[in-house]
């Protein structure tokens, strides 16, 4: 590794503005970079900018675009942010800027974190005007927001120690998408933050946000365990996304766990947005379940926001249970602290509070920081006019001229040469005055791209060029614009007016609006939203559904057009529209990348150095002189001697792109680790065989259901099918594009052919043809299971681990008895591991354990049997039964060999260093089951029950269970008496119905349920017999928040 650069550089700003960036290093390839600021670890080409669009490698260095840049300055409540421990009821300053590391298709402020205006549409501010104004607007602290300041640190960190220079506090309302290196210099200058958990499955994450679960949870256990930051979570409750019961159940109580209870969380109603709109808004209901599930587990401050509800918005004392602090949305009513003390019982309540509330009330202010500023630090507008811009009278030559340059800028653009108009004049109206342009690229009606400029005085040529360029290849909605798909193209120009705010007030706006003639924007604060001329006219919109469209752009009410404090404005547009110029689009071919010779080069490269990984030598990631350049896919296929296998990696990316080389390297590391788990290798291992393909040039074909073929030509270009996070890709040049699709649909498992998608790419192959497929499936793993959780539930070394299980037997000689199911809990051992020892060692442990656990994650196969051979715990090991784990797998529909599952979950482990020390000749299977209801748990019932009812032994059934989670010591063994009255009636549907009415958290509910039918179908159900039953607060002591244990005998 080259250069490598933790903290930003103390240097001046670039005579741009923009400030050279921290946490980056150099990589191996030249001129390329690495962001080190975020978990996406971006390698950015010279030029090019990250996943967020704000950091770019400029001349082999990291720089922060905008710094000093703001979409626009707001006080508002702190509650709004939300913060409601944090000096309630005080105002503070709002701000972000533009761009995020995140691409949350639901995202609520789009029109910020999407934006690419950062040069056109933002205020300057440094961070020393950013705090004087938030003195003398007597702010108690400044905000971070609208747009995550993880990608721009370096701003925010400057504006932060301005801040705390001036006596102001600083709150970073954030995702948590951030690295370990930038963590600590990041909050260590915040004194609050509002952290976005916005889901509790890694599958929401990589769907809905392309992004990881965990490296959020790893920043919210640091700002716990680490920091003195005070911070609360919200959660935005997404309609059937993130809003089930068991996700809801399995966060709060991570939250619990690994936060305390005194952290306050944020349920949240969405609104349809952005590219999420096929649902509808969040119920109330949703929400006040999910406040009820987070009380249950014991959380101390719960909330529920963006509805009416001031019950559930107020704070309360958790001693006395009398409110403290009455909200009704921003606003403060009842205040009952002394400072942090309830005024009733004096219990203290967790926060950071004042010696008296805040009288900001739920005032809304927009400001402009240069107003506030002192005169000298005032910059002036760069470019704009003191006049309005009117629109331009073109002739027809000129209107031909621009759609022409149009044409050949994007043209010029997708070929990634210089963006020059064939008639610099556009017809003699190159320096005609306009407000802005807007290019835009349809495909049979469907969007291909669209980018532009508004609210600066420029030219037609200005405008016009750097709207092509852009909407060409900066769309990041969409992958870049190719040449092969020019010619099925239409495109438009919008050449646009200055906006011109309305004076109308109210209703009376209605009437100022003409449809076919303006385009809108709202505005208020920070949200603002714009709708082109033509967007009226395309859908059938009168004047009010055109405002109303425009404020739901702006992510306002639609009704909100109608309030003195939303700026509406119009604009007018001169459109010139036609087919793209067949001329232009004929002669537009993708840029030469590499060929056959090149790739089979590049190819012989990869297959010596998987002869050296497999040798143990390191390998050559580059080759001197070989093909280079950014590729959207890459699959190596390997044949190793004596194997009939093929082995295929490959990795596909659209935005950004993939390095060639650097990826056929990380494929070919890949492929050796899986060859040297797999068999012996050859010696010596020379007889490998290795082919390479090469995707690039993405282009857009419409939807499987209706594809639009033109362009797309097997002989050079290869058929991709996307469906969600599903996808198959397809190269055959002796097929016909139909059957390309087709295949690729196939493959991809396609249910839905009009929203799944097909694109066709450039194709370069050493093999003949190739199929590449990238559904989700189950993972066989290692071998070897190794411990997960030793050190934390329970002992970490043999001998300390041996010393604990032999304290936890009963003494004496009892007499065992064979069974056919137990129940036991999985705590950490030192908690109730005596209760599950008791239980172990009232049966006779036969020859195979099944133990049957809930899973505490989302990773992994819904319900999965593990794989592995062997169970790994210190001082020893425990074999499963493989053949029993896949006939399971086989019989039970559902059930998955999957080690992922099992890569983290205690609640198999914890039994094993019990079952190891009572029956060492025992084998156990693990199964983990997450959702289901009662029809499909009886399912798994039946088909367990089949595969046993064919053997000759009967294995042990083990329901790895806790019993309720988190109430005081008295509500929990009430709750836990119900449950055990339930398990013993014996009846399986009447424990679900139990467990779920009463709302009880017994987390080993769906294996309790599975291993009672099964033993009803199998009639070895008679009666159930309690061995012993605690809480953890007969360890601990504690009686305020406790989990419920239990050993139960079946016979």
């Amino acid at each position: 590794m080259g250069r490598v650069v933790v903290l930003p550089p103390d240097t001046d700003l670039e005579p741009d503005g923009t400030r050279a960036g921290g946490w980056w290093h150099a990589s191996d390839a030249a001129g390329r970079i690495v962001c080190d600021l975020c978990p996406r670890a971006c390698h950015l080409q010279p030029g090019a900018r990250g996943f967020c669009f704000v950091r770019e490698n400029r001349d082999g260095r990291m720089v922060l675009t905008t710094y000093g840049r703001s979409t626009g300055f707001c006080v508002d409540p702190i509650e709004k942010k939300p913060l409601n421990h944090f000096f309630p009821g005080t105002s503070v300053l709002s701000f972000g800027t533009a761009g995020c590391n995140l691409g949350c298709q639901f995202c609520q402020n789009w029109s910020i974190s999407k934006s690419r205006e950062t040069e056109l549409l933002s205020e300057r501010a440094t961070p020393d005007m950013i705090a004087a104004a938030a003195q003398r607007l007597g702010c108690t602290s400044v905000a971070f927001t609208y747009n995550d300041p993880v990608i721009w640190a370096e701003y925010a960190i400057d504006v932060a120690r301005a801040c705390r220079a001036a006596g102001v506090k600083t709150v970073a309302v954030t995702a948590g998408y951030i690295t370990p290196a930038a963590r600590e210099p990041f909050f260590s200058v915040m004194d609050a933050a509002n952290v976005d958990l916005k889901a509790f499955t890694e599958e929401f994450y990589r769907r809905l946000t392309l992004a990881h679960l965990q490296p959020v949870l790893d920043t919210l256990r640091w700002l716990r365990a680490e920091t003195d930051v005070w911070f609360e979570i919200t959660n935005l409750v997404i309609p059937d996304a993130n809003d089930s019961t068991d996700e809801l159940e399995r966060m709060c109580a991570w939250m619990l766990d690994a936060l305390g209870d005194a952290v306050p969380v944020h349920f949240t109603a969405f609104h349809p947005d952005f590219r999420l709109r096929d649902r509808g808004r969040t119920p109330q209901d949703t929400l006040l379940h999910a406040w009820r599930i987070a009380r249950r587990a014991g959380l101390k401050y719960v909330y529920v926001g963006n509805v009416d509800d001031v019950t559930h918005q107020s704070t309360y004392c958790p001693h006395c249970g009398r409110m403290v602090i009455e909200r009704d949305w921003y606003e403060l009513g009842r205040y009952d602290l002394t400072g942090s003390r309830c005024r009733h019982c004096g219990g203290p309540v967790a926060g950071r509070f004042g010696e008296s509330r805040g009288t900001w009330g739920r005032r809304r202010l927009p400001v402009r920081i240069a107003q506030l500023a002192p005169p000298a630090s005032i910059r002036p507008p760069s470019s704009r006019r003191a006049t309005m811009t009117a629109l331009p009278v073109l002739t027809e030559q000129q209107e031909r001229a621009i759609h022409q340059a149009a044409c050949a800028m994007v043209a010029a653009a997708a070929m990634r040469r210089p963006v020059r108009a064939p008639d610099p004049t556009f017809g003699g109206a190159a320096a005609e005055a306009v407000s802005g342009a807007f290019v835009s690229l349809k495909r049979r009606g469907r969007l291909r791209g669209c980018c532009g400029v508004i609210g600066q005085a420029t030219t037609v040529a200005a405008a016009v060029t750097r709207a092509a360029a852009r909407t060409a290849t900066e769309d990041v909605r969409l992958p870049a614009v190719s040449p092969t798909e020019l010619g099925a193209l239409d495109l438009e120009v919008w050449l646009l007016s200055e906006p011109e705010p309305m004076r109308a007030r109210g209703e009376q706006r209605r009437a100022h609006v003409v449809v076919g003639r303006h385009g809108l924007y709202a505005r208020r604060g920070t949200m603002s939203g714009l709708l082109l001329p033509g967007v009226a006219v395309e859908h059938g919109l009168d004047a009010e559904r055109f405002l109303e469209q425009v404020c739901v752009k702006a992510n306002l009410p639609p009704t909100a057009w109608k309030q003195d404090d939303v700026e509406i404005g119009t604009f007018e547009g001169v459109v010139i529209g036609a087919r793209f110029d067949p001329a232009i689009a004929k002669t537009a071919e993708p840029p030469a990348f590499i060929d056959g010779i090149a790739l089979a080069t590049l190819a012989d490269h990869c297959r010596q150095n998987l002869v050296d990984l497999a040798r143990g030598f390191l390998g050559r990631c580059y080759l001197p002189g070989g093909a280079e350049g950014t590729v959207h896919a890459v699959s190596i296929a390997v044949r190793v001697p004596g194997d009939t296998d093929t082995l295929r990696f490959s990795k596909l990316s659209l935005r950004p792109g993939l390095p060639l080389q650097a990826t056929l390297y990380e494929l070919v590391e890949r492929a050796a680790r899986t060859i040297a788990s797999r068999a012996s290798l050859p010696e010596p291992p020379v007889g490998f065989e290795l082919d390479a393909t090469v995707l690039w040039d993405p282009a857009m074909h419409g939807a499987v259901a209706d594809p639009d073929l033109d362009g797309l030509d097997p002989a050079t270009r290869a058929v991709l099918v996307i469906e969600g996070r599903k996808s198959a890709w397809v190269r055959d040049p002796g097929a016909t594009p139909h059957a390309l699709i087709a295949t690729a649909a196939r493959e991809a498992q396609v249910r839905n052919p009009g929203a799944a998608l097909v694109l066709g790419l450039a194709a370069v192959s050493t093999e003949l043809s190739v199929v590449v497929t990238d559904v989700p499936r189950p993972e066989q793993g290692e071998r070897t299971r190794p411990a997960a959780v030793a050190g934390g539930f329970y002992p970490g070394t043999a001998r300390d681990l041996a010393r604990m299980v032999d304290g936890l037997l009963p003494g004496g000689d009892l007499r065992r008895e064979p069974r056919p199911a137990i129940m036991v809990p999985h705590a950490g051992l030192q908690y109730s591991g005596r209760i599950a020892a008791a239980t172990y060692a009232r049966v006779v442990i036969p020859d195979t354990v099944i133990v049957l656990a809930p899973r505490h994650h989302r990773m992994g196969a819904e319900w999965a049997v593990a794989p592995h051979d062997v169970w790994s715990i210190p001082g020893g090991s425990i074999p499963s039964d493989v053949a029993l784990a896949h006939e399971l797998a086989e019989a039970i529909p559902d059930l998955a060999l999957d080690a992922v599952a099992h890569q983290r979950e205690h609640a198999i482990e914890v039994q094993l260093p019990l079952i190891a020390r009572l029956a060492p000749h025992a084998r156990v299977v693990g199964i983990a089951l997450g959702s289901g209801d009662l029809a499909r748990l009886r399912q798994l019932a039946t088909g367990l029950a089949d595969v046993l009812r064919a053997r000759r032994d009967r294995p042990l059934l083990v329901i790895s269970t806790d019993l309720n989670h988190f109430a005081t010591d008295a509500e929990n063994r009430r709750l836990d008496a119900i449950a055990l009255a339930a398990v013993e009636r014996l009846d399986p549907a009447d424990v679900y119905e139990t467990v779920v009415e009463h709302r009880i958290s017994m987390c080993g509910l769906f294996p309790a349920v599975v291993v009672l039918d099964t033993l009803r179908q199998l009639d070895l159900l008679h009666a159930a017999e309690r061995v012993a039953y605690g809480t953890s607060a007969d360890v601990t002591g504690d009686t305020s928040r406790v989990v419920g244990y239990a050993g139960v005998v079946f016979r």
